[in-house]
């Protein structure tokens, strides 16, 4: 019999006299207080007795005593039973020896053996109640983010991974008890070596009987110095767990103090060295192997993540293991990457020798990327998915990056991603890196961003932080750096900056690939800059130029989660068009939330922008929608400077290219060629004719309820169709000409053609005016004075209507909102008047409406006479001292800059050529030959009056003289034309 036995033997024997004497102790105790119970009834003393049972029972089930007695059991250890029944039976042969302890027992108060009871049973009923308490509830937090715990269970196998550990486990189980048997399992990191090694022991423990497993990890124990002790203490542990072998412990213990060598001790200032005992390495373990097989079961020790410790700890792992080869019931497996053991230098490569030397079979395990896709597009409502702690509200927004991650792996360039993503616990990174982005506060199906654009930049920000923020510091704040591509009016495409190739020559591997994938021209083919869709110029994070800040925005939302509004994002606008594309009426959509007027004219502008770049694709129900739904909301928008010259302005624009584009030629779903036989419908939509009669835009743009700013749409409308203006509206100056002459040229000299085409438009339009104001004797520019200030605001600056009619101030560089409406007011007037009144020939700045005659083909000029006559004899009539004002205003208005009028100063001065405002000068000088006395006897240098203009503000008192010198040099210049009209 070995030393080992002989202790265990011992201990038994211990354990059974130790017992007899508590037993003993025990009685004496509860003898003597026996006799003070005899009054209580018998139920409560049997009730007294069972509580203490009770809670006895309890305490040694939640101890696991149950277990530890059928190991023992099972175990059959009659000699280690009779060893306890022979201590016993010592205990009672050694009464004499005890005789005194024992008479102090019996003599002693009897109120010690309820003391010792009750302290006994608060000891185990607070264990217990400590062990049963329940948790505290948690808050439900406001993040989710996935954990990189390894799966415990095959329901939890999202990469099946299950049949290969399956298959592995039973090769382990079949290979039978060899001395020094190593398995290998290789694999890189996130591709989970635990967690087969978890399903892996879920098979081995379905065979208990026969083996044992033992799990080491080293990592836990890096820093301490002897982990050959802390494998045979995690060994032991393991072991004794399943089995009841007490003779195990003392030769783990024994082998222990051996591998550690001479023991010092320091006692009273003294060293004591602490030989171990003459027994070898290899006599212990034999002990320890002795005892394995005493028990019958084999033990797989899992060595795991040997890969993530240094590679001096990995010799010294590897070390220890190679010292219990000698156990002949002991499998082995490591878990490692052989490519991070060959990464490090001489230690690493020493450490992947040494490992090559002793792995018997190696296993390498793989993650393909059939798995990742099938990951990223599974049910996330799957109760065994990994995600399940993640909301569904959260993952249904998920799912469109995860899909377009899922398509990524599914395409060419799978193979350059699965660097960065080839693993579940990349993916879990990506995942959680997009849940701290607050996705489920954003929706990024409604805005601008490239869903693989958005993962390549992502991609970056995890993998390589110093690279990314050098994007974010370059291309950030209203930078252009190196990385957004660049375009020059002088070239037909793209290119990238001058750093751009430097910076991607200097990355390798993923990270110059994603940098080609993201901004290298090369790789993006954009193709020539002018066939760019706008929907790829609004949403590739390439373009990063003034009108779209593209990468900025990836930029912020990645790094400040900073999403843009609704109205900043083309996909707003380019969902609108394909709603109306499908049959939605136009002003269903306007009237939605994000297209509120009240919050601004941004969302209408946008909308009617990318319209009408698509209308071309618009079926023609749509087409009449888009018409009729643009002229309805002219007078809704604004009309005066907000930044630019206001949206009602700029519709009119909208509507001529409507036309153009898509006013004519329309059948049940084909457009026809634009020939002049089908371009002419355009006329006819302008006139009211034919399919359009009681319906022409030139009623409709003038209507009385549209007043003054309805003649500004319709002037400006009448101006943009002048061939000579180079609008580019081919098929509309096309259908002027062949309305007014169906033999008429429609190609050759831009001149003639515009000479041609306005004709008809002007004598319409001047008829218009004249039944309107000239005959009924109403005073446009009067009319033009009173317009509501609500009027030029339109429904998106409604708010501001109570600065809007306060009186202006006259500082030049005041830009209030009472200046900005004085502005408009007094542009709407002149813009008319001249637009009616100039007889220009087409020079590049359109034909004077007052080069035609009212009726005929003539063009003597008859309109612009008709206008000069209803204006200096109506509208600046001096009997009416408005009339006056309105007169001075009009000359006031039409200053001219120094700069072309060959004067020093920087003041806007009055000029002969510049005061008219497109009436004729002559009527003008004679007008002031007449009236001069009159006008002049009123004193209105004295007046604190002011005329505001886009570009200065004339001051009665500090302008007026100069303009009466001007007009007395015209006065002297014209003969009289007729009597005064105040004579």
């Amino acid at each position: 019999m070995k030393m080992p036995e002989i202790l265990v033997f011992a201990r038994m024997f211990v354990i059974g006299f130790v017992g007899a004497e508590i037993f003993r102790t025990t009685y004496h105790l509860g003898s003597n207080f026996a006799p003070t119970l005899a009054d209580l009834c018998i139920w409560l003393r049997g009730a007294v007795v069972l509580a203490v049972l009770a809670i006895c029972t309890m305490y040694a089930l939640k101890r696991g005593a149950h277990v530890s007695a059928a190991q023992m059991g099972r175990s059959l250890r009659l000699d280690l039973f009779l060893a306890i029944v022979l201590g016993g039976w010592s205990n009672e042969l050694a009464l004499p020896w005890f005789s005194k302890f024992h008479d102090a027992l019996q003599s002693a108060d009897p109120h010690w053996a309820p003391v010792l009871l009750l302290l006994l049973c608060i000891l185990l009923i607070s264990s217990l109640v400590q062990q049963s308490r329940p948790s505290r509830s948690e808050t439900r937090s406001q993040l989710f983010f996935l954990s990189d715990d390894e799966i415990k269970r095959e329901t939890d196998d999202l990469l099946a991974s299950e049949g290969q550990a399956k298959s592995f486990a039973e090769t382990v189980l079949a290979s039978g008890s060899h001395s020094g048997l190593v398995f290998g399992v290789d694999g890189p990191w996130g591709v989970g070596k635990t967690s087969f090694i978890n399903l892996a022991e879920r098979y081995w423990d379905r065979a208990a009987d026969k083996v044992i497993v033992c799990r080491f990890e080293p990592l836990r124990y890096a820093s301490e110095p002897d982990l050959s002790d802390r494998l045979i203490r995690d060994l032991s542990a393991a072991i004794q767990s399943k089995v009841f072998a007490p003779e195990f412990r003392p030769a783990a213990s024994r082998y222990s103090r051996l591998v550690k060598g001479k023991a010092d001790v320091s006692f009273l200032g003294f060293k004591l060295s602490m030989e171990p005992s003459a027994e070898t390495v290899d006599e212990l373990l034999d002990d320890i192997d002795e005892v394995l097989r005493r028990i019958g079961r084999r033990v797989i020790v899992v060595i795991d993540d040997l890969d993530r410790l240094d590679a001096k700890t990995i010799n010294n792992v590897l070390f220890a293991t190679r010292r219990t080869f000698k156990l002949s019931q002991a499998t082995y497996i490591l878990c490692y990457d052989t490519e991070v053991l060959a990464d490090s230098k001489e230690e690493g490569s020493r450490a992947r020798e040494f490992l090559e030397k002793f792995v018997t079979v190696k296993l390498s395990l793989f993650v393909d990327s059939t798995s990742i896709r099938d990951f990223l597009r599974r049910d996330w409502e799957k109760a065994e998915s990994q995600l399940g702690s993640v909301p569904s509200d959260t993952m249904v927004k998920l799912g469109a990056v995860l899909n377009e991650l899922a398509d990524i792996l599914q395409g060419e360039s799978a193979a350059k991603y699965l660097a960065l993503v080839g693993d579940l616990r990349k993916v879990k990174r990506f995942v959680n890196a997009i849940l701290l982005m607050q996705i489920e506060k954003t929706n990024l199906g409604r805005t601008d961003f490239n869903k693989r654009d958005l993962i390549n930049l992502m991609l970056l920000h995890l993998n390589y932080p110093g690279l990314f923020r050098q994007i974010y510091a370059e291309e950030t704040e209203g930078r252009s750096g190196a990385f957004s591509v660049k375009w020059e009016y002088d070239r037909k495409s793209f290119m990238n900056a001058e750093g751009f190739s430097q910076v991607r020559d200097d990355q390798k591997g993923p990270s110059k690939f994603l940098l080609e994938q993201l901004f290298d021209i090369g790789a993006l083919k954009l193709g020539e800059a002018g066939s760019v869709e706008e929907s790829t110029l609004r949403s590739r994070a390439c373009f990063n130029n003034a009108q779209s800040r593209n990468l900025e925005g990836y930029l912020k939302l990645i790094v400040r989660f900073a999403t843009p509004e609704p109205q900043e994002t083309f996909v707003l606008y380019q969902t609108a068009v394909d709603q109306v594309r499908e049959g939605h009426s136009i002003s269903s959509i306007l009237s939605t939330a994000d297209f509120a007027l009240k919050s601004g004219e941004k969302g209408h502008d946008q909308f009617w922008r990318v319209l009408v770049n698509q209308a071309h694709r618009l079926p023609s129900v749509a087409t009449e929608d888009a018409i009729e739904t643009l002229v309805q909301y002219m007078p809704r928008y604004s009309s005066f400077d907000n930044d630019d010259r206001g949206l009602r302005p700029r519709s009119v624009y909208a509507l001529l290219r409507l036309l153009d584009g898509v006013g004519w030629g329309r059948t049940a779903g084909q457009r026809r060629t634009n020939s002049s036989e089908n371009v002419i419908e355009i006329a006819w939509r302008i006139f009211g004719e034919r399919a359009h009669l009681d319906k022409g835009l030139i009623e409709r743009l003038a209507s009385p309820r549209r007043g003054v700013l309805g003649w500004q749409d319709l002037m400006l409308f009448r101006l943009q169709c002048s061939a000579d203006r180079g609008g580019q509206l081919y098929n509309l100056q096309r259908a002027l000409i062949v309305h007014q002459d169906s033999t008429a040229q429609t190609t050759g000299l831009v001149s003639k053609l515009a000479l041609t085409g306005m004709r008809r438009l002007s004598q319409q339009v001047f008829a218009l005016f004249k039944r309107t104001y000239i005959d009924p004797g109403r005073n446009f520019f009067a009319e033009a004075s009173r317009v509501p200030a609500e009027d030029f605001l339109g429904e998106a600056f409604a708010s501001l209507v109570d600065q809007a009619v306060l009186p202006p101030e006259p500082d030049e560089v005041n830009t209030s909102i009472a200046r900005r409406i004085a502005v408009a007011r007094s542009s709407a007037a002149s813009f008319v008047a001249y637009q009616l009144s100039n007889s220009s020939l087409p020079n590049g700045a359109g034909v004077g409406c007052g080069y035609y005659d009212a009726a005929g083909d003539e063009d003597c000029g008859g309109i612009s006479r008709l206008m000069n006559e209803y204006i200096f004899d109506h509208c600046f009539n001096p009997k009416d001292s408005e009339n006056v004002l309105i007169f001075i205003d009009h000359c006031l208005s039409h200053l001219s800059s120094p700069f072309f009028s060959d004067q020093e100063g920087d003041s806007y001065v009055a000029t002969k050529t510049g005061i008219p405002g497109g009436l004729d000068s002559a009527a003008l000088g004679s007008y002031w030959r007449q009236c001069r006395e009159h006008i002049r006897g009123m004193g209105l240098q004295s007046s604190g009056r002011s005329v505001f203009t886009t570009n200065y503000t004339a001051f009665y008192r500090d302008d007026l003289e100069g303009v009466f010198t001007v007009l007395d040099e015209l006065a002297d210049e014209a003969s009289p034309l007729k009597p005064s009209p105040i004579a």
